[in-house]
């Protein structure tokens, strides 16, 4: 199954009134261990695969999640493996996801690299507890997972503070307005960075990501696709600028990212109004603050708006 979310970054201030603006909504919370596995040469992160063993209260779950077909979206196969293990945590199986299209996936990247799963070995942990509860909102069901613990590799540990919205059923815009409401309400920022990918960098011991292939969007596609395709490493990069841990070559990344995305922008005149603030964001790349603003972050719905499917 594909599923379909976001991810913001709560800031220190915001933290109490969050909290206290979740407890009054119908919430259960859950403790989160998990372990997670990669080839000692990190295949599965470069591929942008995570593959880990959860315990989820009493009982066990093997999760496999890969790269989707969009923003929003991610392949991903669930395993639940029942309570008899305990705290113990249970042996690792590919088995588990036969069958499945996030499993398929991964046996290709496996077969193509010339590895099999006796390769994949412990790499990092984390130690979640979730607050969650759903929500409606515009005709769509949307979980809130309100995220607080610590990822430990590598000999260090990282706090983790951060919520979810995940959509349940119904439309994806139902889960941007609820999303964009919170983020104002909160300071919220973006942040499509998975658990997995920063762990794997406290495994290694480095403090920021990769710097992503930055294409022209063919004018061809749908206008959502074209927006979608400008949009991805715009987004894969924000994070670590956001947070101040970017290197000058991401930065330089994120700085040509934006003029292909200004340039798809250009191509469609109800895009005019996004084209000035784009711009502007595109010469500030080095000032961390201005990637967490309200004002980047409303630009960011308009923008993860238009990328959907059924867009324009």
């Amino acid at each position: 199954m594909q599923e379909i979310e976001l991810k913001f970054q709560v800031p220190s201030e915001a933290r109490l009134r969050l909290t206290e603006a979740l407890s009054g909504t119908d919430t259960r919370t859950t403790r989160l261990r998990a372990r997670y596995f990669d080839t000692t040469d990190r295949l599965l992160a470069r591929s942008a695969f995570a593959l880990r063993l959860r315990q989820e209260g009493d009982g066990w779950v093997q999760t496999l999640k890969g790269r989707g077909d969009g923003l929003m979206a991610r392949l991903e196969h669930n395993a639940p493996l029942g309570t008899d293990t305990g705290d113990t945590a249970p042996v690792l199986s590919l088995e588990r996801h036969a069958g499945t299209p996030a499993g398929a996936a991964l046996i290709a990247l496996l077969d193509r690299a010339g590895r099999t799963p006796a390769d994949l070995v412990l790499q990092f942990s984390t130690d979640i507890t979730r607050t969650h509860a759903e929500v409606q909102a515009e005709g769509a069901v949307v979980e809130l997972a309100l995220d607080v613990g610590q990822i430990e590799g590598g000999g260090q540990t990282l706090p983790v503070w951060e919520i979810e919205f995940e959509l349940v059923s119904g439309s994806a815009e139902g889960l941007l307005s609820l999303a964009y409401l919170w983020t104002e309400a909160f300071g919220l920022w973006l942040d499509l960075r998975s658990k997995a990918e920063r762990g794997d960098r406290l495994a290694r011991q480095r403090t920021h990501g990769e710097v992503p292939a930055i294409r022209p969007v063919e004018t061809g596609l749908p206008w959502s696709r074209q927006v979608a395709a400008a949009l991805a490493p715009v987004l894969a990069l924000v994070g670590d600028v956001a947070e101040g841990l970017a290197s000058s070559a991401q930065q330089v990344a994120l700085a040509q990212a934006l003029v292909v995305l200004l340039d798809v922008l250009r191509r469609d005149p109800a895009a005019a109004d996004v084209v000035e603030p784009v711009t502007l964001l595109a010469g500030l790349v080095f000032d961390a603050e201005a990637w967490r603003m309200e004002g980047t972050q409303a630009l960011w719905f308009n923008l993860l708006d238009w990328s959907l499917p059924d867009a324009r």
